[in-house]
């Protein structure tokens, strides 16, 4: 909604009219049905509107931990892909001083609509256990935590309360293709991706 109000606020006024002028002129019940057309038209809008300001990340300082942030769309299981996030995630790299994975509880719309969540929310978990323990053996210590659905909202949150450095997103080709174009569009950090490699 943001989005609309700020940039479209001639928009809002334009639709409010229509109300305005069919109480007045003809009645309630147009008035009702042209101010649940103009709802309806407003609910659309803000779904489809994409804020375009850059991503805010936290400052560095006294109590807020920072370093890489690892999104893992994909799990890091194969000694191949948790080498190259571990090579990224070096502790001898200043900017690498600490590192934050974050799996997105991936859920289907009808999981939403029935607020399902449990079974994401434990693969999420799973699969952010299996990226530790891989990043574990490669000599690489990390925190974990499972964030939104919406690969692009669970960065956001993150970096609201991580000082990333930069961000790595650990994704099979083509996956989540549309946030992470919106995601590298608004970043204002270094993002890089990392394959997977599949068994």
């Amino acid at each position: 909604m943001r989005a609309i109000v700020g940039g479209r606020t001639w928009l809002l006024g334009l639709l409010v009219v229509p109300i305005f002028l069919g109480f007045i002129f003809v009645g309630g019940q147009l008035g009702i049905a042209l101010g649940t057309a103009t709802a309806a038209a407003l609910v659309i809008a803000a779904a489809r509107a994409r804020p375009d300001e850059p991503i805010e990340v936290a400052e560095a300082g006294p109590g807020i931990p920072g370093g890489i942030l690892v999104l893992t769309l994909a799990t890091i299981e194969d000694p191949r892909t948790a080498g190259l996030v571990a090579a990224i995630a070096d502790p001898s790299r200043p900017e690498a001083e600490g590192l934050l994975l974050i799996a997105p509880a991936r859920t289907s719309l009808l999981d939403r609509w029935a607020d399902d969540l449990d079974e994401a929310r434990f693969e999420s978990q799973r699969q952010l256990t299996v990226s530790l323990a891989s990043l574990a053996a490669a000599g690489i210590e990390a925190e974990g935590r499972v964030g939104d659905g919406d690969p692009l909202r669970a960065t956001e949150d993150a970096l609201r309360t991580f000082a990333a450095t930069e961000v790595v997103v650990v994704a099979r080709e083509g996956e989540s293709r549309r946030q992470l174009t919106e995601l590298e569009k608004r970043l204002e950090l270094p993002l890089r991706r990392v394959e997977p490699e599949d068994f």
